[in-house]
C-alpha cells in the first residue's frame, strides 16, 4: 500500500490517484451553442447529480494548456444554457473523438457525423438516439482549485429518455483512469435486502 501526504506527492501523481479512484465516473456529454450559433459537443468526466428538488447536476470544466475557457465553458457562461447526453456503448468511440480539441468555429457534432435534434425549452440541440438527454439552465458558477475548473450547477427544465431506462441502465458509459471507460452489464439489485 502507498501512501502519501497530499502536500508531498507531486501534482501528476496526485492527479493520476483521483482519476483511477473515483470510478466509474459518469460522463456528461454536453451540446451548446456558441454566441455565432456553432453547436459545441464535448465529453465531461466530472460530472454528477447534485439533487433532485429542484433537479440539479453539476459538471467541472477545465480550461485548455494555453489558460483560455473552453469551448464549452465559454458557451455556457454567454447562454447560460446546455444540454447534458448520456453516453451508451455505440457513442462511446465518437464521444471520446468529441473531446479532442475542435476549433470554436468548428461543430464536433458536425464534423463526426453525430445526430441531433431540437430541445424542448432550451436552445442547444440534443444527441439523437441517446439514452437520455437533460435540458439545462445555469443556475450557479464558481471557480475552484488553482488551476482553476468552472463548476457549473445547472437546473433541469426538461429531460427525455429512452424506454426501459428507469429499470435498467445497462449499456451505459462510465470513465475510468486514463483514455479507459467501462459499460454497464451487471446489475445487482439489492432492493430485497433489509
Amino acid at each position: 500500500m502507498n501512501s502519501y501526504r497530499v502536500e508531498q506527492a507531486p501534482q501528476e501523481l496526485i492527479s493520476k490517484f483521483i482519476f483511477n479512484a473515483v470510478v466509474p465516473r459518469p460522463i456528461a456529454w454536453i451540446t451548446t451553442l456558441s454566441g455565432e450559433g456553432v453547436v459545441n459537443l464535448a465529453p465531461f468526466s466530472f460530472f454528477n447529480a447534485v439533487t433532485t428538488k429542484p433537479p440539479l447536476l453539476m459538471v467541472s470544466i477545465g480550461k485548455r494548456k494555453s489558460g483560455e475557457l473552453k469551448d464549452t465553458a465559454r458557451n455556457v457562461l454567454d447562454t447560460g444554457e446546455l444540454v447534458v447526453n448520456v453516453v451508451s456503448e455505440e457513442f462511446l468511440k465518437v464521444m471520446h473523438l468529441s473531446g479532442k480539441d475542435f476549433p470554436p468555429t468548428e461543430s464536433e457534432a458536425e464534423k463526426l457525423g453525430v445526430e441531433l435534434e431540437p430541445s424542448l425549452v432550451v436552445k442547444p440541440p440534443r444527441v439523437k438516439g441517446v439514452p437520455a438527454s437533460m435540458e439545462c439552465v445555469v443556475e450557479e458558477t464558481l471557480e475552484l482549485g488553482s488551476t482553476p475548473m468552472l463548476v457549473v450547477v445547472a437546473r433541469v427544465v426538461a429531460f427525455h429518455y429512452r424506454e426501459g431506462l428507469l429499470s435498467s441502465q445497462k449499456g451505459i458509459v462510465g470513465r475510468l483512469g486514463g483514455k479507459r471507460y467501462c459499460v454497464v452489464c451487471d446489475e445487482l439489485d439489492l432492493s430485497d435486502l433489509t
